[in-house]
This record gives C-alpha cells, sequence and structure tokens, in this order.
C-alpha cells in the first residue's frame, strides 16, 4: 500500500511539474485520489487494498475536460494507470537497494510484524 501511495505522490509531482498540457490530468488525478485516500490508504487496510485502487483508477472512464478557454483535454485513467505501475516498480526497487543498506538485525523485527499483519 504504502509503495502505491508513494508512486501516486510521484507522479502527481511529475503532472504538477509538466506544465500546462499536463494540468488536466493533475487536477484529475489528484481529486481521485483525495476522494479515496481514506477508504484505500489510512489506517491499517487488508492487503492488496492499494491494487483494488489501482483497479478502480484503470476502470474509470476516460472523459474530456474543458479548460476555461474551450478546449477539450483527454484523460485517460488506463494510461495513469500504466505510468503509476511503472512508477511503483521504480520505487520498490530504489526500497529493495535501501533495504539492502540495512543491518539484518534492525529488519527481522519488522518482517515479523509484516508478517502478523499480513496473516490477520
Amino acid at each position: 500500500n504504502l509503495c502505491t501511495q508513494a508512486s501516486i505522490h510521484r507522479l502527481l509531482r511529475e503532472l504538477k511539474e509538466g506544465g500546462q498540457d499536463k494540468e488536466i490530468s493533475f487536477n484529475w488525478l489528484r481529486n481521485f485520489y483525495v476522494d479515496r485516500v481514506a477508504e484505500y490508504f489510512d489506517g491499517d487496510q487488508k492487503y492488496g487494498r492499494a491494487d483494488d485502487f489501482l483497479e478502480e483508477l484503470l476502470l474509470s472512464t476516460p472523459s474530456v475536460v474543458k479548460t476555461p478557454d474551450g478546449k477539450g483535454h483527454l484523460v485517460d485513467p488506463m494510461g495513469l494507470t500504466e505510468r503509476l505501475i511503472e512508477i511503483r516498480s521504480d520505487v520498490v526497487d530504489e526500497w529493495k537497494i535501501l533495504m539492502a543498506l540495512v543491518p539484518e538485525a534492525h529488519s527481522i523485527g519488522i518482517r515479523k510484524v509484516l508478517l502478523e499483519k499480513q496473516m490477520a
């Protein structure tokens, strides 16, 4: 869940920094995420809950959003989901490298807690 959430934040930053062309997608994804953050990410969530978020995003209908100047821009939820999965893969790779730097003695307790939560 946390890695998917980190990926969403990275994509939102990417879209925001992408200029006016990405502004519509940024606003749409931000609103989609904010409306569902409590349901999919806040507090203790069951395993795979973030994947449920991605599925809802993937199944969302593409839409044309008009800008104040009257132009229409396509919001592509499938494309956003694809990009999120790519970013999530990058996040996982980065975190694996970071975790390799943590001495094993420090990670044993964390692994035990995570396993217990997943099995609950």
